[in-house]
């Protein structure tokens, strides 16, 4: 396992761990320390990673993602012929695909959200911050540097959407995960048919 795959492992570790406590105990319920002592790390290392207990809680790592998404920007990451919003659903492939994604995490989430509806509003404002930085890369890989220009938040935002769309699928709990499609397969369908239903429509009207 490499670096970079032992610390994915460990911040997943203390985010599992914090949001079980919560469910337990409340958000305050517990502290840093016993959360610390529970998964095996120093008070020092969890700051290394996570600026607040409730961050922990929403998996709000520091600068998890920056490199990733400064990456994105420039032209990396997925492969430049793709269209603005292929790229998007690309990156967010991308992200799956090194962070893991289970529908278990799902529950337990569904479980913090009933015992601390508080940390709805904080994972509400943390995914509108995330959006914006986003869209702002999607602004500079596409050279769209006009501020006036709305196309990197309108692909920022479908991009959001076919996302929301997929989960509220993938994670319902009449979702059969043995023989239903893997959430990256559901979400490349979901994008076929927005591009589908939208190429239809401006057929029609010509």
């Amino acid at each position: 396992m490499s670096t970079t795959e032992r610390t994915r492992a460990l911040r997943r570790h203390m985010i599992v761990e914090a949001r079980r406590a919560t469910v337990e105990h409340g958000l305050h319920g517990f502290t840093i320390e016993q959360l610390c002592e529970t998964v095996g790390v120093s008070r020092r290392t969890f700051f290394n990673h996570f600026a607040s207990k409730d961050d922990a809680v929403l998996g709000i790592e520091i600068n998890a993602d920056v490199e990733v998404i400064d990456e994105y920007a420039a032209g990396g990451v997925v492969p430049g012929e793709l269209d603005p919003l292929d790229s998007v659903v690309a990156l967010a492939i991308d992200q799956f695909h090194r962070i893991g994604i289970a529908r278990s995490d799902e529950v337990l989430i569904r479980q913090v959200f009933e015992r601390e509806p508080a940390l709805v509003a904080r994972f509400l404002s943390a995914t509108d911050v995330q959006l914006a930085r986003i869209t702002e890369s999607v602004r500079r890989r596409f050279a769209w540097d006009d501020p006036t220009d709305r196309r990197a938040r309108l692909v920022t935002e479908a991009a959001a959407a076919l996302l929301k769309v997929t989960a509220e699928t993938y994670f319902d709990d009449a979702f059969d995960e043995a023989t239903g499609p893997a959430f990256e397969a559901l979400l490349t369908e979901n994008l076929r048919l927005l591009r589908a239903v939208t190429t239809t429509e401006r057929e029609s009207t010509t």
